[in-house]
């Protein structure tokens, strides 16, 4: 029985290793060498210099192909003309993956709201929800539909936004 037993565990491996070459010469082939695309600091820097002018945000690079439409945004919320709303605000279609430059702010998440108005800062103020302090350094991800908002915000307070579909 244990030379059955060693057969048929040597073939299994053998069709193992053979799976994973084919994966990898697959994978091989099919891979390109992309473009690089790098944010220097002063990019950024002029980009949340607009963003607090344009209320808020600024789109800093947006590319679309047969996937969809990719982008990175900066925020500031500097001012009261930038500030997230206490009524809150929610992503539709996508994921944010925050990061945070500057600043700090309490991040409030979850909770109970009337359904968002066609603007993204329809609805009551959140009830109840869970708050967390978020600062330089840390980064977070706000699921679709999942309302949000900054209190207590500590200039200068700027982060950068992908969206993930």
């Amino acid at each position: 029985m244990s030379i059955i037993r060693k057969i048929i565990l040597t073939g299994m491996a053998v069709i193992a290793i053979g799976a994973v070459w084919r994966a990898n010469t697959t994978a091989q082939g099919s891979s390109s060498s992309g473009v690089i695309t790098v944010f220097s600091h002063e990019k950024l820097d002029t980009s949340f210099s607009k963003a607090l002018a344009n209320g808020g945000s600024d789109l800093v690079w947006s590319h679309t192909s047969g996937n969809g439409t990719y982008g990175v945004s900066t925020h500031s919320r500097e001012s009261a003309k930038s500030a997230c709303k206490p009524e809150g605000c929610s992503h539709k279609d996508f994921t944010a993956v925050v990061y945070v430059v500057s600043g700090a702010a309490t991040l409030v998440t979850g909770g109970t709201a009337k359904a968002p108005a066609p603007d993204k800062f329809g609805g009551e103020a959140i009830q109840g929800g869970e708050s967390r302090r978020i600062g330089k350094g840390d980064m977070y991800l706000v699921p679709p539909d999942t309302i949000h908002w900054y209190k207590d915000v500590e200039a200068t307070f700027r982060y950068i936004e992908v969206p993930v579909r």
